[in-house]
C-alpha cells in the first residue's frame, strides 16, 4: 500500500497540466480506506481507514514539537500504537516508539542504545503533553528484521532492519478511547464536522478488536502525519468470492469529506483494494472500470472525472485497484463490490447489494487512522485548502 501515494504524485504531476472542465487539485489532507485480502500468508482480510496530512493546521502538532522533530538528527519516525507487543517484551501497553537510524561507526550496541535513548528522552515530554499520555521509558530495541513493520503495518523506513527504537509505554487503551483522545488533541473541529472517512474511522475504532497507529514521519519538506484505524478479519480470505468494502469497513455509506467541497480533489479520497491471491489465475470483476492510457510513460486513468475502479496491478503476485469517486461524493455498495474469480470463470453480473445492518455500529462522528499509504519521498509541498 505504500506505493499508492507515490502513484498519486505521478497522477497529479500529469493531470495538473491537462485541460479539464474542472482542474484537478491535491490538498494536504487525504483520506484512504483500504481492504487487504491476504490468501497466501495470513488468510486474513484487513480493513483500515487512514487520515493523513502534511499541515500542522490540519493535525495540530505544537510548533515547538514540530521544530524539535525536524531538528533532531537521525530521527526517522515516531509511532504511537495500541498494537499488542509493539516490540519484544512489551505486552498490554500503549507504545510510543521514537525511532532513529543506527549510525555506522558510532560504536557498539551500548553506544547505539545510549544515542537512541538520548533522542527519545529529548522528545517524550513534548509528545506526552501534546497527545495527553503519561508514557515512561521501557527499553531500547534494535531492529534486525522487518517483523515490527509487519505487525504495525508500516514501511521499512519506520521500523525495519537498522532502526533503533526508544520505547516508552503507558496504560493500555482501546482503539476507540485512544482514537478519540489523539484525534481530539490534534484534529480541528472543522475537519471532524465535515465527516467523510473520518466518521468511518471513528466507527471502526469502536470494534473491540480494532487497533490504532499514529505516525509522524519527518522529511526534508516537513512532517507527514497519519492516523490509522484497522481491523483484522481472521481466516476470511481463503475462498472469498465477493468483496464488499462496506461490510469490512462496518459502514452503510462511503462518502467523501465535505472538506473537499471547495474544488475538484479527485485523489484526496480513495478506496484501495489489495489482494494477495493463492491462485495465480485470479482476476477481479467490477461494475465500473476507468480505462487506462499512457501519459509521460505511465499508465494512468483516462479521466479523473469518472467514478470507478482503476486497476493498477493484476499479476499472479498481487491484484491492486483504486476506486476514484470522480465528480461523485458517495460510493454505493453496488458500485464498489468486487468479484474475485479465476481466468476460466465467465463474466458475471454484479448483483444488487443490501448491506447487513449487523455490520453497522450506531453513532458516527469523530475519527482516526495511521501508518499506510503515505511515504512521499521527494514530494513537494501540496497546496492547502
Amino acid at each position: 500500500m505504500y506505493k499508492v501515494l507515490a502513484f498519486l504524485v505521478i497522477l497529479v504531476s500529469i493531470y495538473t497540466a491537462s485541460a479539464y472542465a474542472q482542474e484537478p487539485r491535491l490538498a494536504t489532507y487525504q483520506e484512504v480506506a483500504s481492504i487487504i485480502v491476504d490468501q497466501k500468508i495470513s488468510n486474513n482480510v484487513t480493513a483500515a481507514v487512514s487520515l493523513q496530512t502534511t499541515s500542522i493546521q490540519e493535525f495540530q502538532i505544537p510548533p515547538e514539537l514540530e521544530e524539535k522533530i525536524l531538528n533532531q538528527t537521525g530521527l526517522v519516525a515516531i509511532v504511537v500504537t495500541n498494537e499488542d507487543r509493539c516490540v519484544l517484551g512489551v505486552d498490554d501497553s500503549i507504545c510510543i516508539m521514537i525511532n532513529s537510524k543506527r549510525m555506522e561507526g558510532e560504536g557498539g550496541i551500548r553506544a547505539t542504545q545510549d544515542r537512541a535513548r538520548q533522542i527519545g528522552d529529548s522528545l517524550i515530554d513534548d509528545l506526552n503533553s501534546a497527545l495527553s499520555f503519561d508514557a515512561k521509558f521501557h527499553s531500547v530495541f534494535i531492529h534486525y528484521d522487518d517483523k515490527t513493520n509487519k505487525a504495525l503495518g508500516t514501511s521499512g523506513n519506520i521500523s525495519g532492519a537498522g532502526t533503533v527504537s526508544a520505547v516508552y509505554t503507558a496504560q493500555m487503551e482501546s482503539a476507540d478511547f485512544m482514537f478519540n483522545k489523539v484525534s481530539g488533541a490534534l484534529i480541528p473541529r472543522q475537519i471532524k464536522q465535515y465527516g467523510g472517512f473520518y466518521d468511518i474511522a471513528e466507527n471502526l475504532a469502536r470494534d473491540d478488536s480494532s487497533r490504532m497507529v499514529f505516525t509522524i514521519l519527518p522529511t526534508p519538506q516537513g512532517l507527514i502525519m497519519q492516523i490509522k484505524v484497522s481491523k483484522d478479519y481472521p481466516n476470511m480470505a481463503d475462498g472469498i468470492v465477493r468483496i464488499n468494502p462496506h461490510e469490512f469497513l462496518k459502514t452503510e455509506q462511503i462518502k467523501k469529506s465535505r472538506y473537499f467541497d471547495a474544488g475538484f480533489f479527485p485523489l484526496n479520497s480513495l478506496i484501495h483494494l489489495a489482494i494477495i491471491p493463492d491462485d495465480e489465475s485470479a482476476k477481479i470483476q467490477v461494475k465500473n472500470t476507468i480505462p487506462a492510457e499512457v501519459k509521460n510513460g505511465e499508465m494512468v486513468p483516462s479521466d479523473l472525472t469518472q467514478s470507478g475502479w482503476f486497476i493498477t496491478s493484476e499479476s499472479s503476485e498481487s491484484i491492486e485497484a483504486l476506486y476514484l469517486f470522480g465528480t461523485s461524493d458517495v460510493a454505493s455498495a453496488e458500485e464498489i463490490v468486487v468479484i474475485l474469480t479465476d481466468k476460466d470463470t465467465p463474466e458475471v453480473t454484479i448483483p444488487q447489494i443490501e448491506v447487513d445492518e449487523s455490520y453497522v455500529l450506531v453513532g458516527i462522528g469523530v475519527a482516526a487512522a495511521g501508518a499506510a499509504a503515505f511515504y512521499l519521498r521527494g514530494m513537494r509541498k501540496k497546496p492547502r485548502l
